[in-house]
């Protein structure tokens, strides 16, 4: 299908309605297909750019959908009217709203709809806070678990430092995955640089190329996020295939340095310093790492099974940066 027509004035939108379920609101693999396909697919059947979207949906997840767009997911600017079941015009609308334009719709405060909702309704309807948050109110919290080594706090620290002082390196780290289907994890591409000498090193992460690749496709994504960011090195983690992820850089055309790294700590053993460097204040984040940030602050070492892959890629890249490895190939 395509909506709209190409030509001038209104000819049309596209409408997308509840893309998500709430049967489906707590599955990864669900969600974040549904986010991934509006920029992959969605996007792609408008007839021109200025046909316009428009998603409905009831909120059911802080990474919905809706989340998603308002937070910068897509990159664009979305007009919002959010309408709670119970109106409070005093709340603020929320900062990290970063993409979303409030629609005021004048409503008084109160119950939304009384012949549905009303004060008889109040226990049962907040008896729930999860649901009550989310589906009523349109306003569900961020997963924040015991344990999770990098919280909000930190990572909108991160979001807002500027560093001043000059840069000295620039890395691509690689996660790869041996397999490629929609049950793999996915390939971590993430780029990160260091600034300064000695104690005054800060660090920023400035790229996520992650994604479900085949081989050549996270070579290539690599090689990509190398000449974009004009990195000095591409760090690469071989216990996934050993040489032959090299080989599959050198194979797709990449002539420059290849740090190679096997990984022989557990992933908390390797977090935990990266995580210490932004308690401290020193990594910054420059541009869209929507998906990278949101891993971050919902990984916990000890219960977490999914494995943490464009995490892992920048850790792999923040620790070359902080404790540099000796070994490195060249290919002429």
């Amino acid at each position: 299908f395509r909506a709209g027509h190409m030509e001038s004035g209104f000819t049309g939108a596209l409408l997308i309605d509840d893309p998500v379920k709430p049967d489906d609101a707590y599955s990864d693999v669900v969600r974040d297909g549904v986010n991934n396909r509006f920029n992959e697919t969605i996007k792609s059947r408008l007839a021109i750019e200025t046909v316009p979207i428009i998603v409905i949906m009831q909120r059911i997840h802080y990474h919905d959908l809706s989340g998603y767009l308002l937070r910068g997911g897509s990159g664009e600017q979305w007009h919002h009217l959010n309408l709670p079941v119970l109106i409070d015009k005093s709340l603020p609308y929320p900062e990290e709203n970063t993409h979303g334009i409030p629609i005021n719709h004048n409503l008084p405060d109160g119950w939304l709809w009384e012949a549905k909702h009303n004060e008889s309704h109040r226990i049962a309807l907040f008896s729930h806070r999860r649901t009550a948050e989310a589906q009523y109110m349109q306003a569900p919290k961020r997963f924040n678990a015991e344990g999770a080594l990098w919280s909000e706090v930190m990572i909108n620290f991160a979001k807002s430092l500027k560093i001043i002082i000059d840069k000295v390196r620039t890395v691509v780290a690689v996660d790869p995955q041996a397999t490629n289907s929609e049950e793999s994890d996915e390939s971590g591409v993430a780029v990160a640089s260091c600034y300064g000498y000695g104690d005054q090193r800060m660090y920023s992460v400035d790229g996520d190329y992650s994604g479900r690749y085949s081989p050549k496709g996270w070579a290539d994504k690599a090689i990509k996020a190398y000449h974009d960011h004009d990195a000095d090195a591409i760090v690469i983690e071989t216990n996934q295939g050993g040489d032959m992820a090299v080989d599959t850089l050198r194979n797709a055309g990449f002539k420059g340095r290849i740090i190679r790294i096997h990984a022989n700590k557990s992933k908390y053993a390797r977090a935990e310093p990266i995580s210490a460097l932004y308690e401290l204040g020193k990594v910054a984040h420059n541009g869209n790492l929507y998906s990278l940030e949101n891993q971050m602050m919902e990984y916990v070492p000890a219960i977490s099974k999914k494995s943490p892959d464009r995490l892992d890629a920048a850790v792999y890249a923040l620790t070359e940066l902080y404790q540099p490895v000796a070994e490195g190939i060249f290919f002429s």
